[in-house]
């Protein structure tokens, strides 16, 4: 494990959350343990951010609903999946927003169990999956879009935010077990889901006028919170470092974001 000068740094580890209890039952402990073991220790929080049933997931806002309930009581901020547990990866403070996943992350599942197609991904570009920023920078950019329900875009439309303000970017090849799950970005047979293809319209219609989108990030997100729960077993028990935080947001989806959730949603069950 590598870590750098953590002295003093507070860091608030932000997963956004819905209908992954087997995923979370391991990332909680084994998350925690991890980050206990490194030296120098890093000061650290855990913010389970779980979106209410009803309205399609919205990962974009789920990570700003987080980054907002720690910010003032942290330095930096590690947005990080659920399905990614940490091998060997440096989760010190980073002075501009940098990815820390690398291998396990290079080739994925479409559908485990039912496809044995995959999706690759380019990590030399990608800043999804764990990745540090800083809480100013965070605020710079405004965070994310709120504008991404169901699945995809999100990270793409992040990623311009902050290389369309020539913010410098740094990397770390973290090493990270995955955890498998279908991915919704995707039909079994790997060609784009119908919530894909909707988002990759939102996104062109934000970005169409080749200026960087104004109004809608961190600035904008109304959320109510609904409950605060601690995390249950691991190392964080009883020492109020991890919390489920469950949320609802005041902004809905397009329509044609509802509709085409409910078209994945009937395929899967077919």
């Amino acid at each position: 494990m590598t870590t750098g000068d953590s002295a003093d740094a507070r860091l608030h580890i932000v997963v956004p959350y819905r209908d992954r209890e087997t995923h979370l039952r391991q990332f909680v402990p084994w998350v925690s343990a991890y980050l206990d073991r490194l030296v120098p220790r890093i000061d650290h929080r855990i913010t389970i951010v779980e979106q209410e049933a009803g309205l399609p997931f919205n990962r974009g806002a789920l990570m700003n609903a987080g980054f907002l309930l720690g910010e003032g009581q942290s330095d930096y901020t590690c947005l990080h999946d659920v399905d990614y547990l940490p091998v060997d990866a440096d989760y010190s403070p980073a002075d501009c927003p940098t990815p820390i996943l690398w291998y396990g992350a290079e080739q994925r599942p479409v559908a485990p169990g039912r496809s044995d197609r995959t999706v690759t991904t380019d990590l030399a570009s990608n800043m999804g999956g764990v990745l540090l920023m800083p809480n100013a920078t965070m605020r710079q950019v405004d965070g994310y879009s709120n504008l991404y329900w169901g699945w995809g875009y999100e990270d793409f439309d992040f990623s311009l935010r902050i290389r369309a303000r020539r913010i410098p970017t740094g990397r770390r090849k973290g090493r990270f077990q995955p955890l498998d799950h279908d991915n919704d970005g995707f039909t079994p047979d790997a060609t784009p889901s119908p919530i894909s293809r909707v988002n990759r319209r939102v996104f062109q219609e934000l970005w169409s006028t080749g200026k960087i989108p104004t109004g809608d990030g961190l600035s904008t997100l109304s959320f109510d919170v609904l409950d605060r729960r601690p995390c249950d077993g691991g190392a964080v028990e009883g020492q109020g470092r991890c919390e489920i935080v469950r949320v609802r947001f005041n902004h809905r989806p397009r329509p044609e974001q509802e509709a085409a959730v409910g078209a994945d949603a009937a395929s899967r069950s077919a």
